[in-house]
């Protein structure tokens, strides 16, 4: 198994941060803490990765970008707006994955600050507790949030509360009475998108069921084709599916509906969301919620650089993009 910063740390009886300072070479640490961290890393075999081109230099032209994983298209059209910005500048972009796994998640956003991997994190859909962006904060490594907020630090997110309810409002409107939904299971986007639904059905008078919830993790087809079959299961006579999961699992659902003899949008509508680009070549065209993945990836990238050369400042801001409601032949 890996040696981390933390293992030195309980091994030494300081904390991370003392270990950091001790590679770092800081003046702030005394001789004797120091001769017993080296002692420590020399008898664990730690090896701090990265972290010699940023002692010599101060920084690394290292720009993290850290998500659950890089396969979702909401991940995949935000890095893709990063790299666009990047490809002007000094910077490059390195790729950290959680692998949906929560604790993960500290572990790795500890090891880009401690190994100074990064001069700026951007952080996808993924929650940061307030002592480690502290710490962030404290030595000037920029913090950019994708979809997420935390107090602190800039955000850059899409209003998914309203382009929610702007889904389940249309179904209504097209006389959708039972209104099955698939979401993802965890995350602020997940959360909001949830509130949208239930702020629409109970502003229309309708009855919000838990058995018309079905909650997914990858956000992929192959869910998409399963979260169909789960929720006729529970729910038989639902009438239109809003998939607030993402287009992908969206057109799951068109092609496990269309196995299963169900006609589209005659027997059953159907919403995406995101409006990726096969959307439209789907048969019937999936409906769905545009939001400018990419778009938000540039801004992020630009927040970013902001942030490190001093002209935007590091504090709580959230920037947000409007949701589109793209009309095609599944409702």
């Amino acid at each position: 198994m890996r040696v981390t910063i933390k293992d030195i740390a309980k091994k030494v009886g300081v904390t991370p941060a003392t270990v950091s300072m001790v590679i770092n070479n800081s003046p702030k640490i005394s001789q004797k803490t120091k001769e017993l961290v080296m002692a420590a890393i020399k008898e664990m075999n730690y090896h701090p990765n990265y972290i010699g081109r940023s002692l010599v230099k101060g920084k690394t032209n290292n720009i993290a970008v850290v998500a659950s994983f890089f396969a979702s298209l909401f991940a995949l059209e935000s890095v893709k707006g990063i790299e666009a910005n990047l490809r002007n500048t000094q910077y490059n972009l390195i790729l950290y994955s959680t692998r949906v796994i929560e604790e993960n998640e500290r572990e790795m956003l500890e090891r880009i600050f401690y190994e100074r991997r990064a001069d700026g994190i951007i952080v996808i859909s993924l929650r940061m507790d307030r002592e480690l962006l502290a710490e962030f904060k404290k030595e000037g490594v920029p913090v950019v949030f994708l979809e997420e907020v935390l107090e602190g630090a800039p955000t850059v997110k899409f209003k998914n509360i309203k382009g929610a309810y702007m889904a389940t409002e249309y179904l209504i409107k097209n006389k959708r009475k039972s209104i099955g939904l698939i979401i993802g299971d965890s995350g602020l986007n997940a959360e909001e998108r949830m509130k949208g639904y239930r702020d629409a059905l109970n502003d229309f008078g309708i009855p919000y069921d838990e058995n018309k919830i079905i909650r997914v993790t990858n956000y992929n087809f192959e869910e998409g084709e399963k979260s169909l079959k789960l929720l006729l299961k529970k729910s038989p006579h639902v009438d239109s599916v809003f998939c607030a999961a993402g287009d992908v699992t969206a057109i799951g659902v068109l092609d496990q509906a269309k196995d299963m003899g169900i006609k589209i949008p005659s027997d059953m509508a159907v919403i995406g969301y995101d409006d990726i680009y096969i959307s439209n070549l789907t048969s019937p065209g999936l409906t769905t919620v545009r939001q400018p993945i990419a778009q938000m990836g540039m801004q992020a990238f630009d927040v970013m650089m902001g942030m490190i050369d001093g002209s935007i400042p590091y504090e709580s801001k959230i920037i947000s993009f409007e949701p589109e409601l793209i009309i095609r032949d599944s409702v």
